[in-house]
């Protein structure tokens, strides 16, 4: 498998008044392309801080981040937006819609800033409303809309770039449970049916049994890497602890 991701000695230390504070410690990982992982950890274990510093939201302290064999932390702001907007798409636990804007407006968000034609962004985000079952909602506004379509939206959002890489923060910690499954079987098809890479950041035991792999954190380190066993996930990963 080509690798997309590359992290060497990642670092990140904040400091609070005369505090040090070490949210990740020497992290050392490969993401490889069209697979899915799951960042598992507590609240407070540095996998969100690891997300920000996968999609260039945060710099690391030290440490290199190679995306594509380009160098991320060595981008300016400017560079980083446009990398964004190029490679990465994201699904938010709180769904990030504009609430004066319809389900169609907030999925052609993306393409707007792209200066996509108006024409041709439409269509293509009906085309993506269409893919998560929203077709005939396409004039509502977020609310107007459940739990899950609006993070039906937030998921044909950051679809509709075609992006290399998903970034899924907590993507189902509003929803009840049924919910919350079937906007994961979504997710995953989407990525697997457009040979994209997914990386899931989550606490709940249960979203990992849809990774390839799962990477636990702990303190800001690497506790555990498992592959995943699909139906055996559950136990297998209670069983490394």
């Amino acid at each position: 498998m080509e690798t997309i991701i590359e992290l060497d000695k990642l670092r990140k230390v904040y400091r609070m008044g005369g505090e040090k504070i070490v949210a990740l410690d020497e992290i050392t990982l490969n993401f490889e392309k069209n697979k899915i992982y799951c960042l598992l950890g507590k609240s407070g274990s540095g996998k969100s801080t690891l997300l920000n510093m996968l999609a260039g939201l945060e710099r690391p302290s030290k440490g290199s981040i190679i995306f594509n064999g380009r160098r991320l932390d060595k981008l300016n702001e400017s560079k980083l937006v446009e990398f964004r907007r190029k490679y990465i798409g994201f699904v938010f636990q709180s769904y990030n819609l504009m609430p004066t804007l319809t389900a169609l407006e907030n999925v052609t968000l993306p393409l707007i800033f792209k200066k996509v034609p108006k024409k041709t962004r439409e269509r293509r985000a009906m085309e993506m409303l269409a893919a998560v079952g929203l077709a005939d909602r396409y004039k509502h506004k977020p609310g107007e809309m459940s739990g899950g379509q609006q993070q039906r939206v937030s998921i044909a959002r950051a679809f509709i770039n075609q992006p290399q890489v998903i970034f899924a923060d907590e993507p189902t910690g509003n929803l009840d449970t049924k919910t919350a499954m079937d906007m994961m079987d979504l997710i995953t098809s989407l990525v697997r049916e457009n040979n994209q890479t997914l990386i899931i950041v989550t606490h709940n035991l249960e979203l990992s049994a849809y990774a390839d792999q799962v990477i636990n954190i702990r303190d800001g380190r690497i506790e555990s890497i498992q592959t995943a066993l699909r139906g055996d996930m559950e136990g297998d990963y209670l069983n490394a602890q």
